[in-house]
């Protein structure tokens, strides 16, 4: 008796572990200037589409998700830009991001970007500009990943936003790879049925 209570007690343990592991630790992409702490790490990401497609919206970023490399801690960032600049004050480690959201319209698809990055135990990190570009919508569509370094107009936004920040003390450390490709893929729901209730309900 005494044995099985044990297990069950085991068990529970592991569930609760595994779900805690499991859940995604929501972040704001523009913390309040109160919020902020160190470290923290910051880039901007553009979004854009290769060719015109039929479709009326321009794709944008929803969100995007990383994880610790150590397997304890996953996040989601929204986004919801076709160009935004990221602030994230995290954990120190290592880090890679696993999947972005694309949005366009009712539209929604995801690819997995294995992008890595590092975060020192203080201090201010620029992750580069990620550039992230879309064919348009077909069978095999892809999405490229371009990381480029822009830190006179990163520093500047990173100063006009946050002023207590000191501009001396950031180091630029880009994500890599630099260049990636991956398949882009829709996914449900398809299209976003509230996307077509246009007017308030009565």
């Amino acid at each position: 008796m005494r044995v099985g209570f044990l297990a069950c007690r085991i068990a529970l343990v592991g569930i609760i572990v595994g779900m805690n592991i499991g859940c995604a630790h929501q972040l704001t992409s523009h913390p309040a200037q109160e919020d902020l702490r160190e470290p923290l790490v910051f880039g901007h990401i553009h979004v854009w589409q290769a060719k015109p497609s039929g479709r009326i919206f321009l794709p944008e970023l929803a969100c995007l998700e990383f994880i610790s490399k150590d397997g304890q801690r996953r996040y989601r960032v929204e986004i919801e830009a076709a160009s935004s600049y990221f602030f994230l004050s995290v954990d120190p480690g290592l880090y890679q991001v696993t999947r972005v959201f694309i949005q366009e319209g009712g539209f929604r698809s995801s690819a997995e970007v294995p992008l890595t990055f590092e975060v020192p135990d203080q201090g201010t990190v620029y992750l580069g500009e990620w550039r992230l570009q879309i064919d348009s919508p077909n069978f095999t569509r892809e999405l490229e990943v371009t990381i480029v370094s822009e830190p006179v107009k990163a520093i500047v936004e990173l100063t006009v936003r946050y002023p207590s920040l000191s501009p001396h003390l950031i180091v630029s450390t880009l994500a890599e790879p630099s260049l990636l490709r991956s398949r882009l893929y829709e996914i449900t729901p398809y299209p976003r049925f509230r996307w077509f209730h246009r007017h308030n309900p009565t």
